[in-house]
């Protein structure tokens, strides 16, 4: 039966027609096949290429080149926004800087705490990101423009490196030669209903790398602003604690750093100037008075500051003709002194529908950023002027910014070119890089789809 079965499905074999294979199908096959280990070879060459590419254009921090500069260091004739493929202060450093800057115009939804810098000698720009801070209030520009401090770090312009040499606290006002920082310990306390309270504010020494000076407060917060400011010898410090400006020598501290002060000015609602309070003659201080007026600028904004100086001896005012007044502006920030007749300062310029805060709010917890403020102003006061003159205004959407002293004090402005902005970011490659690749492959199966088909019989 099975031998029966057997002969006859083999007679069936014999009787099927024997299969055709087309001519060339073997070659056709191993020809796909080469074609497929090209394109896949061709997208890891394309994908090697670019990441050797992102890597070479990765931009490191490198320190400024020695050597002269094609310009003379000075405060730029006009300010931009930075776009988003400028380079980052870590990675690209520009040099020492004529201004720290921000507001909304430089900040994004991307970048909430993006500032920027624009470099003394040539229009280079640079950001930098990393805490929420403001510019001119929580982060500050050295007098010489090579550092940036904030809250967190004391970041080198000139190498884009955060040095080692930073006091453990927020800042508050760089000493005249930038080689003492005055910072309060950011340790506070919160005590009830609604105060805080600064255990010390101390006096750095870069050089030194220690404190030179200690200042025990426990009963009020020092916020960061204008609440202090060191003599141009560096050996007084002036600190504004609620409603008194303390008067402390460095030379008092003892072994143990901490300080009493030797005299305590009442500001009866005025406040302290400034981190350039002190008057070229080290005697004497500058504080500001506030008042109102009805026929203010903005009228929903009747602050009024007068500029007056005060004997830091006895603490009587000083003899001379009057500062102009400052009306409407929402804060004002004394750099320094081109003689003891002219102060350079920057003021807030509030927008129309700015809101005065109560004076009792300022005093408890101000000096500090204005909301409503549409621009800054680098003003020069001179007595008996009838008003001050104006050096710079900030262009709409920058409403934050820090100067480099010496550059203001001196009045050097240099005229703005083409702006540049460094290599571009990381992220801005790595974009650019997913990019080309996804267009990559879909050109390269394309192209291989329509060589199959021509080639096709």
């Amino acid at each position: 039966m099975t031998a029966r079965l057997s002969e006859a499905l083999r007679r069936l074999a014999d009787d099927v027609p024997p299969a055709r294979v087309p001519d060339g199908l073997f070659d056709a096959a191993r020809t796909r096949h080469r074609r497929r280990r090209a394109v896949v070879a061709g997208a890891l060459a394309v994908l090697v290429l670019l990441l050797g590419t992102g890597y070479a254009l990765h931009p490191v921090a490198l320190p400024m080149p020695a050597g002269p500069r094609p310009d003379a260091p000075g405060l730029p004739s006009r300010l931009v926004d930075p776009p988003l493929r400028t380079a980052s202060v870590r990675h690209s450093a520009p040099g020492a800087a004529a201004m720290l800057f921000g507001g909304p115009a430089v900040r994004t939804n991307w970048f909430e705490t993006r500032m920027a810098v624009v470099a003394a000698d040539s229009d280079r720009y640079r950001v930098l990101d990393g805490d929420p801070v403001v510019a001119g209030f929580e982060a500050s520009l050295s007098p010489d423009g090579r550092y940036v401090w904030t809250g967190t770090s004391l970041l080198d312009l000139t190498s884009g490196k955060t040095t080692s040499n930073r006091p453990d606290g927020y800042p508050l006002a760089f000493a005249p030669d930038g080689r003492r920082l005055v910072y309060a310990d950011d340790d506070t306390t919160f005590t009830a209903p609604n105060t805080y309270r600064t255990p010390y504010v101390g006096v750095y020494d870069r050089d030194r790398a220690a404190d030179v000076l200690r200042v025990s407060v426990l009963t009020s917060w020092v916020p960061p602003g204008r609440t202090a400011a060191m003599s141009s010898d560096g050996g007084h410090l002036a600190l504004q604690v609620r409603d008194e400006v303390w008067l402390v020598r460095v030379d008092d501290a003892g072994t143990d750093r901490f300080a009493e002060p030797y005299r305590k000015l009442p500001l009866a609602g005025g406040r302290l100037a400034g981190a350039g309070s002190w008057l070229p003659d080290g005697r004497s201080l500058a504080v500001l008075g506030r008042s109102t007026c009805a026929d203010c600028p903005v009228p929903s904004y009747p602050r009024t500051w007068t500029l007056a100086t005060r004997s830091t001896v006895d603490g009587t005012a000083t003899g001379g003709t009057e500062f102009p007044q400052l009306r409407s502006r929402s804060f004002v920030h004394l750099i320094g002194w081109r003689s003891a007749d002219e102060a350079v300062a920057l003021v807030g310029v509030p927008g129309p529908g700015a809101v005065d805060s109560p004076e009792e709010h300022d005093i408890a917890w101000g000096p500090y950023h204005e909301p409503g403020t549409e621009a800054v102003e680098l003003v020069v006061l001179r007595r008996g002027a009838t008003a001050p003159e104006v050096l710079f205004r900030t262009p709409a959407g920058i409403t934050d910014l820090s100067v480099a002293a010496d550059l203001a004090i001196s009045g050097a402005v240099r005229e703005s070119g083409r702006p540049h902005y460094g290599p571009p970011p990381f992220w801005m490659l790595a974009v650019g890089f997913v990019v080309v690749v996804l267009v990559a492959l879909p050109v390269l199966s394309l192209l291989r789809r329509r060589r199959d088909r021509r080639r096709l019989p």
